[in-house]
């Protein structure tokens, strides 16, 4: 029985991609380095540490790890509070409908705690999500099953009574290899994300009811 949906939020519930790859290309050039989307793409859906740790070693980049995520994070909140988050049509209302039928949510997310609070609470879903949870705050990020299993952990819940929505290729493979049933959410502006692993692949949430998400989670588990 499907007691539990958990969100990646970037890409998912926000469009931001876009936003993380011009702050961390704006970095990129201070270095004299070009950053293109190709290799960029590899990272999404993983942690901020993560994709600094081999950009650094590869570009042999003498800044501090640490330094360099907080430049990224401070270029991107800088456009964002320009611009305002780009919300995913569709989202919010599937939040809502899960709500209404008293299934369990969370956020699981590689952006850090801070940024995941300030998305809710932008768009005004707070209220609906049981649990936030970061990939900064497990050992291993994405595509490891780390953060998927603390949200599960958090919410009472077992892997098997969870189902994710992720829109990129390290998303799904942590959520498969937390042994949950996996939607994922094809995103243009994700990058061409290789989701082959997930149960059901999904264009757009506009009019997705949560019997739909009882049909993938009953599929995923061999349920009738």
């Amino acid at each position: 029985m499907l007691k539990a949906v958990i969100f990646d939020m970037d890409g998912v519930l926000v469009d931001t991609e876009p936003v993380h790859y011009q702050a961390n290309k704006k970095i990129m050039s201070e270095f004299g380095y070009d950053f293109e989307y190709e290799y960029y793409k590899k990272f999404i859906g993983s942690t901020l540490a993560f994709m600094w740790e081999e950009l650094t070693q590869k570009y042999n980049i003498k800044k501090p790890v640490d330094e360099l995520c907080d430049m990224s994070r401070d270029y991107s909140n800088g456009i964002i509070e320009k611009e305002g988050y780009p919300i995913i049509e569709g989202a919010v209302e599937l939040v809502k409908k899960l709500h209404e039928k008293e299934i369990k949510l969370a956020v699981a997310s590689s952006s850090s705690l801070e940024i995941i609070k300030d998305v809710v609470s932008k768009l005004h879903i707070e209220e609906y999500f049981d649990k936030l949870v970061s990939g900064e705050d497990v050992k291993n990020p994405k595509p490891a099953p780390d953060v998927f299993i603390k949200a599960a952990n958090q919410l009472g819940v077992t892997s098997g009574e969870c189902l994710v929505i992720e829109d990129s290729s390290n998303g799904v493979k942590a959520a498969k290899n937390a042994n949950m049933a996996c939607v994922g959410f094809v995103n243009k502006n994700s990058g061409e994300q290789d989701l082959s692993v997930a149960d059901y692949l999904v264009e757009s949430f506009v009019g997705i009811e949560t019997g739909f998400l009882d049909m993938v989670y009953c599929h995923a588990n061999g349920e009738p």
